[in-house]
C-alpha cells in the first residue's frame, strides 16, 4: 500500500507541472491557429460584397486577444473606432434617421423586385447585396441591432 501511494505522489510531482504547461500552451496553440484560419478566411472571402471579411477579421482579432495582450488593444481600439465612426456616419437628427430609414426601405424593396424579376445571376447577386446592405443600414440607424441584442441577451440570462 505504501509503494502505490508513493507512486502515486511521484507521478504528481512530475505529471502535473507538464500537464498544466501543456494545457496553457495547447491552449494558446489552438487559438493562434483557429485565428490564422480566419486571417486567411478574411483573405479568401474579403473581396464578396457586403461585410466580407470584416466579421472575419474582428473574429481572429478576438481569438489572438485571449492570449495577446497587443491583440487586445488594437480590438479595444478597433470598437472604439467603431462607435465614433458610427456615430459620424449616422448622427442624432430626426430628419437625418428619417432619410435613412425610407432611403434603406426604398432600396431593400428595389433590390426585392429585382431578384424576383431577374434571369441574370450577377444582377440577383447584386440585388441580394443591396438587400443585405440596405437591411443592415436599417438595423444600425436608430440603434435597433444593439436593442436586438440586449434583448436576446436578457432571454438567454433567463
Amino acid at each position: 500500500m505504501y509503494i502505490a501511494q508513493t507512486i502515486i505522489r511521484l507521478c504528481r510531482l512530475v505529471y502535473y507541472p507538464y500537464m498544466n504547461k501543456l494545457k496553457r500552451y495547447g491552449k494558446i496553440i489552438l487559438f493562434d491557429t483557429l485565428a490564422v484560419f480566419c486571417f486567411i478566411g478574411v483573405i479568401a472571402f474579403g473581396w464578396l460584397p457586403g461585410p466580407g471579411g470584416i466579421p472575419l477579421f474582428l473574429a481572429g482579432l478576438g481569438l489572438l486577444a485571449v492570449n495577446h495582450d497587443w491583440a487586445e488593444r488594437w480590438l479595444e481600439t478597433a470598437k472604439h473606432k467603431g462607435k465614433s465612426f458610427k456615430r459620424i456616419l449616422f448622427p442624432d437628427i430626426q430628419w437625418v434617421r428619417y432619410l435613412y430609414d425610407i432611403g434603406s426601405v426604398i432600396i431593400f424593396s428595389g433590390a426585392l423586385y429585382l431578384a424576383i424579376t431577374t434571369t441574370s445571376r450577377i444582377v440577383l447577386s447584386a440585388s441580394i447585396a443591396a438587400a443585405m446592405f440596405s437591411f443592415f443600414v436599417f438595423l444600425i440607424n436608430r440603434d435597433r441591432f444593439d436593442k436586438f441584442s440586449t434583448l436576446f441577451k436578457e432571454k438567454r440570462s433567463k
